[in-house]
């Protein structure tokens, strides 16, 4: 993969033409892939006994986005698990901004201004090359529908964390989807992981998920009883 894990989360969540995220819960997936690109650069650590992240000592780069959750996890007063910097890290502001300006200067989306009903204005990110997207898309498919082996375990989180959210459905055929379903939810169940940390980061990003949808559930419950 040529991109951070968040970045891979973005591309696919984004309308190429409008520039805008596709419906779904996005935000769980790329604090998800956050997490879990702090942990393969070894920024941060997985406490199995607990399920808390500790952050490590360390002065490299690893650009905007992940410097800046990076900073937010080392700067708490305390270990905390996994599933409250999912919630934490996803209502942080400027997210996707922070990203897709990331992505702007890889040359794959371009920034734009749209108004919303003559009077709200709003950023979206259309694209600007399909180059990263495609190469991205290309290889996931082919862990996928092919089933290379070994998976790159960044490709196999991405795979796993876009599941969770619905992309996959935005971005690959459905039908191959239903044909290949064994093999792609042995992906997303952490067979090709190498770590209990990032299978632990799936896991969090699905339970933030349904926690989302249940809240949902009940909102819209309330309003028709």
């Amino acid at each position: 993969m040529d991109t951070t894990l968040p970045q891979a989360i973005l591309l696919l969540s984004l309308n190429d033409k409008t520039g805008k995220t596709e419906d779904g819960y996005y935000q769980p997936a790329l604090a998800g892939a956050d997490i879990a690109d702090l942990l393969l650069h070894r920024a941060i650590e997985f406490q199995a006994e607990d399920g808390t992240l500790v952050p490590l000592r360390h002065k490299r780069s690893m650009g905007a986005f992940l410097d800046q959750c990076d900073g937010v996890i080392g700067a708490a007063s305390k270990a905390r698990e996994i599933t409250y910097w999912i919630s934490e890290l996803a209502n942080q502001r400027d997210v996707i901004a922070t990203i897709a300006d990331e992505l702007c200067h890889l040359g794959a989306l371009s920034k734009e201004k749209t108004t919303m009903f003559g009077l709200f204005s709003r950023t979206v990110w259309p694209e600007a090359s399909p180059v990263l997207e495609s190469t991205l898309k290309a290889e996931m498919a082919a862990a996928m529908f092919e089933g290379n082996d070994p998976i790159e375990e960044r490709l196999c989180l991405a795979i796993g964390l876009s599941k969770s959210v619905d992309l996959l459905k935005h971005n690959f055929d459905p039908d191959l989807l239903s044909q290949h379903q064994a093999r792609i939810d042995s992906i997303c169940k952490g067979d090709c992981l190498h770590s209990d940390a990032t299978e632990a980061v799936v896991q969090a990003v699905q339970a933030a998920i349904e926690a989302a949808n249940a809240a949902a559930d009940s909102v819209i419950a309330g309003i028709i009883d």
